[in-house]
């Protein structure tokens, strides 16, 4: 696997131009792509370049919509599908090569009416993706207040969204999150198996710890810690055990709350020092 800062998940506003250079001297061996690169043809040869003079890799692409938000209607679908076919192309030609949605823990429609409509959505978004060579993952949602957000429960593990995905013709894959997997079954070491069972499936590695006192079924989504920060997750063996099932794509961070407003405070040379801290901490540099 190599590591990427992902300036989106730590609340940064900071440039390629800033924080690729620094990236490169402190070890860190990627950046997910701003969707205002993707989107200009002008600033996507320039990053490109960029990229290359450092040796460095891309991280994910940012996606056109939240696909399986139930308040996305269908004409809102169709634009930000053909918006997604626009960026896959500039993806393609950049050397982007993954991406990723998650799907919500629950639903307005009734479980199987809502797992034909993902199904049908999933192979939409999908298609598109393969035909520009970026590799699609699914990612599940495990916080339990998610659950109720809508009155029907829907699909909150691994085996759930890969359904979804071999439903849809098998061309999407998953999005492993270390505090997703955490909240949905107190880390079960079952579907940690199963995920890495499918690691040639696996998209992005999301990093992050739960925090500490709280059990898993009242964690909240948009509180989490840096790997390692508390311990409640081992992030360290599981990135550990992820390469050595043979999982080679992206690893970032995405502490949420309170990393981000703390990330966001810092100068770009703190920041990615503290980015590669972690990571070193984690043993990937």
């Amino acid at each position: 696997m190599y590591t990427v800062l992902d300036a989106s998940m730590l609340g940064m506003d900071k440039t390629l131009q800033e924080l690729a250079p620094l990236c490169a001297a402190r070890g860190i061996q990627g950046l997910s792509a701003p969707a205002a690169v993707l989107d200009d043809p002008d600033k996507a040869r320039e990053a490109g370049a960029l990229l290359r003079d450092l040796g460095l890799q891309w991280g994910l692409m940012p996606m056109t919509a939240d696909f399986y938000a139930c308040d996305l209607d269908d004409d809102a679908f169709e634009a930000a599908l053909r918006a997604l076919a626009r960026r896959a192309k500039a993806a393609e030609k950049l050397g982007v090569r993954c991406a990723y949605n998650h799907v919500w823990s629950s639903s307005p429609r009734p479980f199987d009416e809502n797992f034909d409509w993902h199904v049908r959505r999933v192979a939409r978004v999908s298609e598109i993706l393969a035909d520009h060579g970026v590799r699609y993952g699914l990612e599940f949602l495990g916080p339990h207040e998610l659950r109720s957000l809508w009155a029907h429960p829907f699909v909150h593990s691994l085996s759930g969204v890969l359904a979804i995905a071999d439903a849809a013709g098998g061309r999407a894959g998953l999005a492993f999150d270390t505090f997703h997997w955490y909240c949905s079954h107190d880390g079960d070491r079952g579907e940690l198996l199963y995920a890495l069972q499918h690691a040639d499936r696996v998209v992005a590695l999301h990093l992050n710890d739960a925090v500490a006192g709280v059990p898993y079924d009242e964690q909240r989504d948009m509180q989490r810690r840096l790997p390692m920060e508390t311990g409640v997750i081992d992030t360290r063996d599981l990135c550990a055990r992820f390469a050595a099932a043979g999982y080679a794509g992206p690893c970032m961070i995405e502490p949420f709350e309170p990393g981000r407003t703390h990330f966001a405070a810092l100068s770009a040379a703190q920041a990615v020092d503290e980015a590669a801290a972690v990571f070193r901490t984690l043993r990937l540099l």
